[in-house]
């Protein structure tokens, strides 16, 4: 038997919260629990407050909320996580590297 391996990683989210009535405190707990609910160890999070986007798509988006957590888990973690995350309207971009 091979002993899984557990790799570090650091997610960035950009989130939208125009048309929704949480806060960013409300998101962030959410998204730690949605990462203990896939088997990943949420180890530290962090709120970046608003930023300017350097070039915006949108004209009536030109800022947004990002936050960060630091994760530990499986290899497939990442996919799993930005597949159950593909349909939240309050996340507008993942950013996932490798520690």
């Amino acid at each position: 038997m091979s002993a899984t391996t557990k790799n570090n990683y650091k997610a960035t989210f950009i989130l939208d919260l125009r048309e929704s009535e949480e806060d960013s405190a409300k998101v962030l707990a959410d998204l730690n629990e949605l990462l203990k609910s896939i088997g990943g160890e949420p180890s530290d999070s962090e709120d970046l407050g608003m930023r300017e986007f350097a070039r915006a798509a949108d004209r009536r988006f030109t800022q947004a909320h990002y936050v960060e957590i630091y994760f530990d888990g499986e290899g497939e973690l990442p996919a799993t996580l930005k597949e159950k995350l593909k349909l939240d309207k309050r996340i507008n971009r993942i950013f996932i590297e490798a520690l």
